[in-house]
């Protein structure tokens, strides 16, 4: 049972204390990377997302298969301004590990709560002495922007052209990420040791970075397009192809805008690597185009590499000098038939002492209207586990309760579940399992258990002390609806204040509110002679019952302490698609936060109702992905209205179609 008041409470006391805008990353084309462990403590940065066949993110257990990676630890996605020491770092033990996700090998008290392993995170990695362990990981890239949390220590990486020194790459930044607050991780020691100036940065390592105020700093070269917090380059749109060119060079090619901002001290000359051509047949390729000099049109320019693999790029005619903006024109050529989309990876260099990227780039054909709204039904079946982060709230002390961005931020997980029927439900807690097989020759089908009185009748899907156990999802921010029907609150209708709300009569009424065993024989008679009257009456209960608590001072004896495993939410999960569902908390319920158990005072709390809508974005990063906005309306915590809004990202955790 969840304990009362905490969820919604501590939920609006979080979202009224803090502001970052938190967006999280993106994944494409599929990428390798190299990752060398010492024993003792590794801070990495994992630039790809390692995936499984059919594209979801995997386990921790699936991806450090090495025996002697031991432990895994990553600050949670959306913390927002969780402080993990109180003014530096110091010892890797320091850290805060209630904001902090965390998954051992070894786990016999079942505390792992590191579900999955994404992209663009910083990854703590724990290896056995001994010798060191090389990973070699094969995942999703996708063009990432840092997210700084202000005012805070930022544990985070870069992926590098070179070496730079930390001077060399963070000096432009001025103070907003002074070097002399920029920690790395001893492997030795276990200790996070201040860094030099003259420090030669690693790609792929992660750094604590202290962060002065609100920062987009990416590097001493800047980087932005269109789009881009979606993590690709992506030309996309129909019929939106220009001629570049004259005569016999003349190309239709659809035209989009690189914007590089070079905050160091020397010129750069950003280069566009190609690394992975898409497989599909005919081919993507990329021009530079230019204004013509005499007129209002195009010049084509170079072809961007089209040699696979990594090593010399062919020049893209663009220098960037010292503080100033530079544009890079780069037109799509689509040379194939198909209506598939075609997807480039290329790697973009942004200069010797700045950052490198991820770059994925694709296009479909020209004459191909792409769908605006809606996934197809089996990119969006099962079970999807959001996070929300709430950034702006109701004010609770201007005029007219206007919605205002907050301080701070407040993170919360959202458990929603898409049937093969397209019919959405909301969860706050499932368990992944498993059949019963007695033949490895006959595979086991993967569950979603909702009821935890199913759960024996399913094996988990994990070995923990020699004993399969499942992976249990919860979502502790809000609880479900208490149970309404009259099979589960049938006992009410011999409640005599509820009898005094329904249409029996009035001998009726008196002998069902008598006490069992002190009804006369004729009570007994008339109440088995109107069996039917009672049971009709039954089927009142949820339509008369929000009232009948509502008036009564106390707990009323016969309510029973049922609630639903589900709610259900009108609307479609998928791209450009809104989902909303509704949440009430009667004054009696478990969680109401105005009511205490043992305080007399405070037998009851306020009805409260919590409406949920979620509308995801009509372009998205990737399948298995979603992402978009999250508005919840709170009525009855305060005198109006409370409203909370902020961004959602929605990750596909099994595509099982249906709840046990």
């Amino acid at each position: 049972m969840k304990s009362p008041a905490s969820p919604i409470f501590c939920l609006v006391l979080s979202i009224v204390a803090g502001l970052m805008t938190l967006a999280a990353p993106a994944d494409a084309q599929s990428v390798g990377q190299t990752l060398t462990l010492s024993p003792g403590w590794n801070a990495v940065w994992l630039e790809v997302e390692p995936v499984d066949a059919n594209g979801l993110a995997k386990a921790p257990g699936d991806v450090f298969t090495n025996p002697s990676v031991l432990s895994v630890a990553s600050p949670k996605p959306l913390s927002g301004l969780s402080e993990f020491f109180a003014s530096e770092p110091g010892a890797i033990t320091t850290f805060n590990q209630d904001e902090w996700q965390q998954w051992k090998r070894s786990d016999p008290a079942g505390l792992n709560n590191l579900s999955l392993i994404n992209g663009n995170r910083p990854y703590l990695i724990q290896v056995a002495a001994g010798s060191p362990v090389v990973l070699s990981l094969t995942g999703k890239a996708s063009f990432y922007r840092p997210n700084w949390t202000p005012d805070r220590y930022n544990l985070i990486g870069f992926g590098l052209q070179g070496t730079p020194t930390f001077d060399a790459f963070f000096g432009p930044s001025g103070t907003k990420h002074p070097v002399g607050k920029i920690f790395t991780l001893n492997a030795s020691t276990g200790n996070w040791d201040k860094v030099t100036s003259s420090t030669p940065m690693v790609s792929g390592q992660a750094y604590w970075v202290f962060c002065s105020g609100q920062s987009n700093y990416m590097g001493p070269v800047s980087v932005d397009f269109d789009l881009a917090a979606i993590g690709k380059l992506d030309f996309a749109g129909p019929l939106d192809a220009v001629t570049v060119g004259t005569g016999v060079d003349a190309l239709e090619l659809d035209l989009e805008e690189i914007v590089f901002s070079n905050t160091g001290t020397a010129a750069t000359t950003p280069e566009l690597d190609l690394i992975t051509p898409d497989s599909g047949a005919g081919g993507l390729s990329l021009y530079v185009v230019n204004p013509a000099a005499s007129t209002l049109g195009y010049g084509r320019g170079n072809q961007v590499d089209s040699a696979p693999g990594a090593g010399a790029s062919a020049a893209l005619g663009k220098t960037v000098a010292s503080k100033q903006t530079g544009i890079l024109t780069l037109g799509a050529r689509r040379n194939w038939n198909d209506s598939l989309p075609r997807t480039n990876l290329y790697r973009l260099n942004t200069g010797a002492n700045g950052a490198s990227f991820w770059l994925p780039v694709s296009s479909v054909r020209g004459d191909v209207t792409l769908p605006t709204t809606g996934t197809p039904a089996s990119e969006v079946t099962g079970l999807w586990v959001g996070e929300v982060v709430f950034s702006a709230a109701t004010s609770i002390v201007e005029d007219g309760s206007p919605v205002r961005p907050s301080a701070g931020t407040a993170p919360m997980r959202v458990l929603i579940h898409s049937d093969g029927g397209g019919s959405v439900r909301l969860l706050s807690q499932v368990t992944i399992m498993q059949t019963k097989t007695a033949d490895s020759e006959i595979k086991a089908a993967p569950v979603l258990v909702a009821d935890p009185a199913k759960i024996p009748f399913f094996e988990g899907v994990k070995e923990r002390a020699g004993k399969r156990v499942g992976l249990r999802i919860e979502a502790v921010a809000y609880d479900m609806p208490r149970k309404l029907d009259g099979v589960s609150q049938g006992n009410l209708i011999e409640d005599p204040k509820f009898l005094t709300l329904t249409t029996l009569g009035p001998a009726l009424q008196a002998a069902l509110g008598q006490d069992a065993s002190t009804r006369t024989q004729d009570q007994k008679n008339l109440i088995n002679s109107s069996s039917a009257a009672i049971a009709a009456a039954k089927l009142t209960i949820p339509g008369l019952l929000p009232n009948f608590l509502l008036s009564s001072a106390g707990r009323p004896p016969k309510l029973v302490e049922a609630y639903d495993l589900s709610a259900p939410m009108t609307g479609a999960v998928g791209a450009g698609q809104t989902v909303t569902g509704n949440l009430t908390l009667d004054p009696f319920h478990r969680s109401n936060p105005f009511r205490h158990a043992y305080h007399h005072d405070l037998a009851k709390g306020p009805q409260i109702t919590r409406t949920l809508s979620i509308t995801f974005d009509a372009e998205q990063p990737a399948t298995g992905r979603l992402r978009g906005t999250c508005t919840e309306t709170i009525n009855g915590l305060i005198k109006s209205n409370l409203t909370l809004t902020g961004l959602v990202e929605f990750s596909r955790v099994s595509a099982v179609d249906s709840l046990q």
